[in-house]
């Protein structure tokens, strides 16, 4: 029995079908009031150059690492669910100057020395958003 246990794993791995890591893509949601609003503003943060979905009305995604998905859907009565979506920047000071140029507010940048560099601010929503910089 063992063999034919350790015959069916191999057979699986040799197949690609056993895999470390268990999803193959990631999209976070959050929810906003005003689709067309949220739209602009997340531009503004992710800039113009990101490939952007709109898979129906209501819903839009910015891919904003490889695999990763930042999905906006509009409600009529918005929560931000409490949850942090950080992004890592090459530069926080860079980034953050970028942003405050752009009219975003990225929060202030705390320091521990030697581990991150981070940042906290919110969406026009109140959806929590998060740099850091590693170094």
């Amino acid at each position: 029995m063992r063999r034919v246990c350790t015959t069916s794993l191999a057979l699986l791995l040799a197949a690609g079908v056993a895999s470390a890591d268990p999803f193959k893509e990631i999209t976070v949601g959050v929810p906003v009031a005003s689709i067309t609003d949220a739209e602009a503003w997340y531009l503004t943060l992710f800039g113009p150059e990101i490939e952007v979905l709109k898979p129906v009305p209501g819903v839009v995604e910015f891919k904003v690492a490889p695999d990763t998905w930042y999905q906006i859907f509009e409600t009529e009565n918005p929560q931000p669910s409490g949850a942090v979506v950080r992004f890592l920047v090459e530069d926080m000071a860079a980034s953050q100057a970028k942003w405050a140029d752009a009219g975003i507010d990225t929060g202030a940048a705390i320091q521990i020395p030697d581990v991150v560099t981070y940042s906290e601010f919110t969406d026009p929503d109140g959806n929590a958003l998060g740099l850091y910089d590693l170094p």
